[in-house]
């Protein structure tokens, strides 16, 4: 049950890191980036797997972070 309630809480954490850069990126990209059909393609298939990545591994050194602090 412990370790169903730890993924579910990384999941979470991802969740929320992902959201938190796909609002980051959102505001650098509009402001930067032009509107046509090659960038949106590029955001597509490169900026937004990175994005998840980037938030998988963020949430994973947090989590690990916290759980290594209580002990």
């Amino acid at each position: 049950m412990r370790n169903v309630v730890e993924k579910l809480i990384y999941m979470v954490f991802t969740f929320v890191i992902f959201i938190l850069l796909w609002k980051m990126t959102a505001k650098i990209w509009d402001a930067f980036v032009p509107f046509n059909y090659k960038t949106d393609l590029f955001g597509v298939f490169i900026v937004v797997p990175l994005m998840i990545g980037l938030s998988f591994v963020l949430s994973s050194l947090t989590f690990r972070f916290i759980k290594n602090a209580n002990n």
